[in-house]
């Protein structure tokens, strides 16, 4: 607590005569102590009865009916009252200018500090203008029998009431009230003296509290009690519904999470506070790690070391933006980022995650990220997806200097296995083929949907060779025949020719440049566009089987509707496609994403090099034959 230089100079005098006087005769000078302070602090002290107290080490005093006024724009009646204060003071301090008072004890005590919307401090009895000094006046240690606290401070809506006693081991202390808003509630127990200007010895602690829907419970030291310099407490438990609220408590940007509960060691030395060892239950997801704040910069900076021995996919929900189940119609993530907060903090974060729990139909095998904050602007570098025998792995970059937030996407599809991308399907686990490809956006929002609705770039993949159930492919080409034929003399593998999806995408809409499955028993084609905005599909497949059937309906088929009820539907009017895969690449726009990756991968001898080859000249011929059809894009050729 703050005091006036000149203050503590009144008061020095005022002791140093006290010093030279017969106790006997002290409580003649509580008239001239109590006016020289009111005068001083323009707020009047009053004191009821002084007397002396014995004590063989150093001259003590008892001051009964103690009040001291609280600011003129304060709600409190006092800062100060008590029934009674005894304080010791150390003489040989008073020769050098300072009031050295070894034990302060108060009886009855109630204290009641405020911080108007103006940040005036009802317990800084005068702005000085000079450089502060360091105070004359020292309170070694301060003890209580039983006493009342409060903290209001206006501008962060902080209104805390404490109860105290003592027992024979220590304080007890029971806190209510608000905290930037949030009903607070606590108790626990102190150790026995409170060591004020000790910052060696450790203060024992111990606590439960429920700041709005985050619990704590801890248990520990604090040494250096003002200003907390150091202490090494355990966390016994600390839960809450969303880490993103303890943004409100300790002004740090955490994610927004699923309900949560954590143990751990919390250690402060210096600027530098570490969360060491700790484990944590983030829904279903079991985590373990050390974080570690360093304070000393700008704004604080958070690095850790994170291994999710089980992460649930579900729960990586909040983070990517997806409202809680139920409250959005939609499939794309539409709950917003909030970047006003990313300024708080810079991040250096890696996770782990080995196990992954996910849907049956997602097969998603591990997740590595390094999640890096740098002035407000967010990178996964790099985001690492184990799926389906491959891997997804690139880097996402969220600007929030800006608004709307920009976002850039680069991911490089490598190795998908083609039976575990539909483990579902059980027709498709004998199927075999690696699935690459790239994808790369960019977009603004506040939210991914929002992202998606407005990117702008490229999304294609292909697989060069593999092999495929000849059912499946039937199924698609809805040949009755086919379909009797194999249920009859069972299920064999085809060869996958090539396979193809390569998508244009602008302002949030994909545009089909190929969609081309070839196979020994069928060729499908296929074009369309899909709506990241509104989450509408407009696609149509052409089958072409190669067995001519006159079973096989050679029907094209049509998928329409949202992502989440996507609508299959067969147009009855049959319609020749001879050739559609190779035709169809003939004539499309250049293959953005498809095209560079096979020229990387030396594709002249691949068949599907060799199925846009033939398409190409199948193409030129017709132009050159007056067919009516346009020449091939420059990149086809």
């Amino acid at each position: 607590m703050r005091t006036l230089k000149w203050l503590g100079g009144t008061v020095l005098v005022l002791v140093v005569l006290f010093s030279l006087t017969l106790l006997f005769g002290l409580n003649l000078l509580k008239g001239p102590i109590t006016r020289a302070i009111s005068k001083a602090t323009e707020r009047e002290l009053v004191i009821e009865r002084l007397s002396p107290v014995w004590s063989w080490v150093h001259p003590r005093i008892r001051a009964e009916g103690v009040s001291f006024a609280n600011a003129d724009w304060g709600k409190a009646d006092y800062l100060l009252s008590a029934d009674a204060i005894e304080a010791s003071i150390s003489v040989l301090p008073l020769f050098a200018g300072r009031v050295v008072l070894p034990e302060v004890h108060l009886q009855g005590a109630e204290l009641s500090l405020e911080q108007d919307a103006e940040g005036r401090k009802n317990w800084v009895l005068k702005e000085d203008p000079e450089p502060k000094e360091e105070s004359r006046i020292v309170i070694e240690l301060l003890t209580l029998d039983a006493g009342w606290l409060a903290y209001a401070d206006e501008s962060r809506d902080i209104d805390l009431t404490a109860d105290l006693e003592t027992d024979a081991d220590g304080v007890n202390f029971a806190v209510q009230g608000k905290y930037n808003g949030m009903p607070l509630k606590a108790s626990g127990h102190g150790g026995p003296v409170l060591s004020i200007r000790d910052e060696t010895t450790p203060y024992p602690l111990r606590s439960d509290a429920k700041i709005g829907e985050t619990s704590l419970k801890i248990a520990g030291t604090i040494t250096g009690i003002v200003g907390f310099k150091a202490f090494d407490l355990k966390i016994e438990k600390l839960c809450g519904k969303s880490l993103d609220d303890l943004y409100h408590i300790i002004n740090v940007a955490f994610p927004a999470t699923s309900p949560y509960t954590t143990t751990g060691r919390l250690v402060r030395d210096g600027k530098v506070i570490r969360y060491e060892k700790f484990n944590a239950r983030i829904g279903e997801s079991d985590l373990a790690g050390t974080l570690q704040v360093d304070t000393s910069g700008e704004r604080p900076m958070m690095t850790a070391d994170i291994n999710a021995r089980v992460l649930n996919i579900v729960d990586l929900g909040p983070l990517v933006g997806t409202d809680k189940p139920g409250q959005k119609s939609g499939v794309l993530p539409d709950a917003p980022f909030d970047s006003s907060r990313w300024g708080s903090v810079n991040a250096d974060v890696k996770i782990r995650a080995g196990t992954i729990k996910r849907p049956q139909q997602l097969p998603l095998q591990h997740l590595n990220t390094r999640i890096v904050m740098r002035d407000k602007v967010l990178s996964l570098e790099p985001l690492e997806f184990g799926i389906a025998g491959g891997k997804l792995a690139g880097t996402v970059r969220l600007d929030g200097r800006q608004e709307p937030i920009k976002s850039d996407l680069r991911m490089d599809v490598n190795g998908l296995k083609l039976a575990q991308l539909f483990p579902t399907i059980e027709k498709s686990k004998a199927s075999v083929g690696d699935v690459t490809g790239t994808i790369e956006l960019a977009g603004t929002g506040s939210s991914v949907a929002k992202m998606l609705g407005s990117a702008n770039g490229k999304i294609g993949v292909f697989m060069d060779g593999g092999e495929v159930s000849k059912f499946l492919m039937n199924a698609v080409a809805i040949d009755l025949w086919g379909l009797a034929k194999t249920k009859l003399e069972g299920d064999d593998n085809v060869e996958i020719r090539c396979a193809i999806a390569d998508f244009g995408v602008k302002d949030g809409v994909m545009k089909a440049n190929a969609i081309v499955f070839d196979t020994k028993v069928v060729n499908v084609g296929g074009d369309g566009t899909i709506n990241l905005k509104d989450e509408q599909m407009d696609l149509k497949i052409n089958p072409d089987p190669k067995d001519r059937s006159v079973a096989s309906l050679n029907s094209p088929l049509h998928i329409r509707g949202t992502f989440s009820e996507p609508k299959v539907s067969v147009d009855m009017k049959r319609i020749a496609t001879k050739g559609v895969g190779a035709v169809a690449m003939g004539i499309i726009n250049p293959l953005l994403a498809i095209l560079p990756l096979l020229n990387e991968g030396g594709g002249k001898d691949s068949n599907c090099a060799a199925l846009i080859t033939a398409a190409t000249s199948s193409d030129r011929s017709a132009a050159a034959g007056g067919t009516g059809k346009r020449p091939p894009s420059k990149s086809a050729r």
